[in-house]
């Protein structure tokens, strides 16, 4: 090729539509080098790179990092190229799935917001629930928060090693034993949805039936106060506990500042 059919780095860069500084990088790391170099240190492209850097473009929209693009540049051959795009498919698929679950995730977030703004508070009704599946972790039963934190990690290592798929609300159980004896600080477990039925050791169900429920809007300090409520309505309607207690945030810290505005649902079974 004749000097005049030579790109500059900046006629290169520009025609590529990136930055001078991003061809200096692959220079650097020897994943697309210039040409040649004049005597100077001035670096020229030819036009036969831009396949090249077509490649390199190709591949790191795919999620390659540049190491593993650089070794294959240097290996190049149709039976590899057929092995990298399967792996990249692989793992777009996976990137998929991500995407589609943090979707699904944050329309879930959407709506349980929206619905808490529009939900009574603090006085106690009736109402019939579906049958529910959660995934859940034992608390300490001496209430001691770091060996919780703990617990929580192991929990959320256990779903993603599982391939567990959880949704919101989230929240605690309290047992009917408890419940019974007027303990309500002290939660057995604590849960998180699942999207559907599942079997498992870490797996509870909870119940279809009729639930005594109130909404409680302030902080968990104050919660004791709504379970008084709650229990004291289910006695005057002659009903009897025959369940679990389910404490679940419909809003929290994830929407509202002041702890004041949180509204925590609790439901007990009854009959």
């Amino acid at each position: 090729m004749s000097k005049n059919q030579y790109l500059t780095t900046s006629e290169f860069a520009k025609a590529c539509g990136v930055s001078k500084h991003t061809l200096f990088h692959y220079d650097d790391i020897g994943i697309l080098k210039p040409e040649y170099v004049n005597e100077k240190g001035y670096r020229f492209y030819s036009l036969k790179q831009f396949s090249t850097f077509d490649i390199i473009v190709t591949l790191q929209e795919a999620g390659t990092p540049l190491s593993e693009i650089k070794e294959y540049l240097d290996h190049k051959s149709p039976t590899r190229f057929l092995s990298v795009l399967k792996q990249k498919k692989k793992q777009l698929a996976l990137e998929q799935k991500k995407i589609e679950r943090m979707e699904r995730l944050l329309q879930t977030i959407y709506d349980m917001t929206k619905n808490a703004l529009q939900v009574v508070c603090d006085v106690p009704f009736i109402q019939e629930f579906e049958e529910e599946y959660l995934i859940t972790v034992a608390l300490s039963p001496e209430g001691i928060e770091k060996e919780d934190v703990k617990n929580m990690g192991e929990h959320f290592d256990y779903c993603a090693d599982h391939h567990i798929e959880y949704t919101y609300p989230s929240g605690i159980i309290i047992g009917k034993d408890h419940l019974e004896r007027g303990i309500y600080h002290k939660p057995e477990f604590f849960f998180n949805k699942l999207l559907k039925k599942q079997k498992g050791e870490k797996v509870h169900v909870k119940p279809k039936g009729k639930y005594a429920v109130i909404n409680h809007k302030g902080g968990y300090d104050m919660l004791p106060k709504s379970y008084v409520a709650l229990v004291n309505y289910i006695k005057e309607n002659r009903l009897s506990i025959i369940g679990d207690a389910y404490e679940q945030e419909i809003l929290s810290y994830l929407a509202a500042e002041d702890p004041s505005d949180y509204i925590i649902q609790i439901a007990i079974q009854v009959d």
